[in-house]
């Protein structure tokens, strides 16, 4: 078939040449694939210059493909090759599925296992690129993270050489239903998808990027109504794809399910929004559901403060600096620094004042109550870290006392071991030494000369003696010191 095909080739662009030299086609063609068929392009107003069978023409009808009769034999041979090539094919196929039929079974459970594998191998991966972890896995409802981060968003910054800054969330039986506010762009949208995404991961058995002391539950529903879902074919609005959401979360939700609803009530005139809304969430807490919800909206705050199982939270923003901390602080509700943010935008000084007018000195004292307790809170949160700075830094230096006392202790030990074999051999000399001094007395019968090599000789011993006293005295100093040393760290710590 290679041969055949290489042959018509050649001969083809033989042909080509030679009627692009005689001007019948255009220099910059080449022979084509058409139906199967090796042709060549022509011009319709030369396609009689050239002897063979038209094949087609472009769609336009400025070109028409020939094939010259000196290659339809060759081609013919071409289209049995290719049918006796495809009959082959088939061949080798059924010959090897009849082979393999027998082992159908063991195929599809090795195919399964290493389904399994790969999946497995995935996540593991996933998991070292996102620093992921097992939480411990509790039997009831909940969510306690310490330093849990999106996932995607912290590839995305680790590839621009940006730090992610981790989020410090807590869902519990008394504290239920978060409701995040906070100013635009402030992160309360990338809250509410790390929870939901985190969550469903664990529950589909994936690694998550958190601390090792964060605890999660198991939820049985996620109720989910992130983003705009407005359709025009079932002729929904924003807001009424939103209520949509609404009526089946209501219907649907119980004490097992997480619900997670961005701009809770947005989408319509604020006032019965946000009454419908208050409505919607007093539902949701009478029937004991979790649930993670963003909001601008006042009355929505003022529900979390007063009602058991609801809790505010805020993210906090640096009105000095003008832009988002991107942090959660839990208890307490959130500024949307409206005015703030429109003054920085260079929006006119009387237009902001008239704004203010407007709304009424209520609604901006309350602003910059919620502010001040942002700002109060941050102080304070900074205080809290340098106290456990700096209760660190003494746990330090009571281990370096305690380590320095363990080395001192053992190298007591060591002193005490050393010196008690050293009184003990002394102690076998010395009799020894008696035991002699009496037997040469003896032997002499007390001879002036001998007696006297005896005294000297004892009295070298008794120097010996007194030199080892004085170590003994030496190590019982270093015990005290010892002693001195440990009850100062006891004190510091």
């Amino acid at each position: 078939l290679t041969s055949t095909t290489n042959g018509i080739s050649k001969s083809l662009n033989a042909i080509l040449r030679k009627a692009q030299a005689e001007g019948f086609v255009e220099k910059d063609v080449a022979p084509s694939m058409r139906d199967g068929r090796l042709v060549i392009p022509v011009n319709p107003s030369f396609k009689r210059k050239i002897k063979g069978i038209v094949h087609d023409e472009s769609a336009s009808g400025k070109t028409v493909f020939i094939e010259p009769s000196e290659v339809v034999e060759a081609n013919n041979r071409i289209r049995e090759l290719e049918s006796d090539e495809r009959r082959e094919i088939i061949r080798i196929l059924v010959d090897f599925t009849d082979y393999l039929r027998p082992y159908l079974s063991d195929l599809l459970e090795s195919y399964e296992f290493l389904a399994k594998i790969d999946f497995i191998q995935a996540k593991a991966a996933f998991a070292q690129q996102i620093g992921g972890i097992r939480p411990s896995l509790e039997d009831v409802r909940l969510i306690d993270w310490v330093e849990a981060v999106h996932p995607l968003l912290y590839l995305s910054l680790k590839k621009q050489n940006r730090k992610i800054v981790p989020l410090d969330i807590t869902l519990e039986e008394t504290r239920r239903i978060l409701v995040i506010s906070g100013p635009n762009a402030g992160g309360k949208s990338v809250c509410l998808k790390t929870v939901g995404l985190l969550q469903y991961m664990v529950q589909c058995g994936l690694l998550i990027p958190l601390k090792e002391n964060s605890k999660v539950g198991v939820f049985e529903d996620i109720f989910i109504d992130i983003g705009d879902e407005q359709s025009i074919e079932n002729d929904l609005s924003t807001y009424s794809s939103h209520l949509m959401n609404m009526k089946y979360f209501e219907r649907n939700c119980h004490a097992k399910s997480l619900l997670l609803i961005d701009e809770f009530g947005s989408g319509t005139e604020p006032q019965i929004g946000a009454a419908i809304a208050e409505a919607l969430l007093d539902r949701f807490n009478r029937q004991q559901s979790y649930g993670v919800i963003t909001t601008h909206y006042q009355n929505l705050k003022h529900f979390a403060n007063e009602h058991e199982g609801v809790v505010n939270g805020a993210m906090l923003y640096d009105r000095h600096e003008m832009q988002p901390l991107f942090r959660l602080s839990i208890g307490n509700p959130g500024s949307s620094f409206a005015v703030e943010i429109a003054r920085k935008i260079g929006l006119p000084e009387e237009v902001i004042a008239h704004a203010s007018e407007i709304v009424g000195s209520d609604y901006i004292n309350m602003d910059k109550y919620l502010q001040d307790i942002a700002r109060d809170r941050r102080y304070w949160e900074r205080k809290r870290d340098e106290i456990r700075r700096e209760r660190n830094r003494l746990k330090e230096v009571a281990t370096k006392y305690e380590t320095g006392l363990e080395d001192i202790n053992k190298e007591k030990k060591e002193i005490l071991a050393q010196a008690r074999q050293k009184a003990e051999q002394m102690l076998a000399e010395s009799n020894a030494r008696i035991e002699n001094t009496i037997r040469e007395i003896r032997e002499a019968k007390a001879e002036k000369e001998k007696t006297k090599q005896v005294r000297e000789s004892l009295s070298h011993f008794r120097k010996q003696v007194l030199a080892a006293d004085h170590d003994e005295r030496e190590i019982a100093g270093q015990k005290k010191l010892a002693k001195k040393a440990k009850n100062t760290s006891s004190s510091s710590a």
